[in-house]
């Protein structure tokens, strides 16, 4: 919310996007201290950026964001602008585009040339993440341990809330600016 303007959010909004109690929600809160605005509304705003929250998370990702890589096993480069299209089509409405690709749509002047990697997030609120529109994709995808070299990587997003953005105008579904985020620290594209 605070990544992208979006103001104040009410404390049981706050525990149904995440699923957590009133009671941990409250503690996390507290645990971020003066840059946590309280509302007299019961609602909460971020004064700025939490850097020391966001440093642990980095810390914390791959534990509580589990991901798998796909290669092309044919061997050939990655298509990303047929992939995504492809997507598309398909409209998996758990699956939001995140990445380098999310960056472009959320920040368009971020500027890389090329893409390294399509990352996706597949919404998994009970922790099961159906990963049948790989195929469906494109069928000379298969698994792999190497997520540097991979072709898409897929990130499981086990909150109740996806947060997902969709766009109006077409199937387009991109992961919140978080996930983004995480995905480019992923790849090294820090600055």
């Amino acid at each position: 919310r605070w990544l992208l303007g979006r103001g104040p959010i009410a404390i049981n909004e706050l525990q149904e996007q995440t699923g957590l109690s009133y009671p941990t929600v409250a503690v996390r809160l507290d645990e971020l201290g003066d840059i946590v605005e309280r509302r007299s509304n019961r609602s909460v705003l971020l004064r700025n950026f939490p850097q020391k929250s966001w440093s642990e998370l980095l810390i914390t990702a791959s534990r509580v964001r589990p991901s798998m890589a796909f290669e092309d096993a044919t061997g050939r480069p990655p298509e990303f602008s047929y992939l995504l299209k492809r997507l598309a089509r398909l409209r998996p409405d758990h699956v939001g585009i995140s990445g380098v690709a999310g960056a472009r749509h959320w920040q368009p002047s971020f500027d890389l040339d090329g893409m390294p990697r399509l990352d996706l997030v597949v919404h998994a609120p009970d922790g099961a993440a159906d990963l049948d529109f790989i195929t469906r994709l494109d069928p000379a995808l298969s698994p792999t341990d190497k997520p540097y070299t991979a072709a898409i990587v897929v990130h499981v997003l086990p909150r109740p809330a996806s947060l997902f953005t969709a766009e109006s105008d077409s199937a387009t579904v991109w992961a919140d600016p978080v996930e983004i985020l995480l995905d480019l620290h992923e790849l090294r594209l820090v600055e």
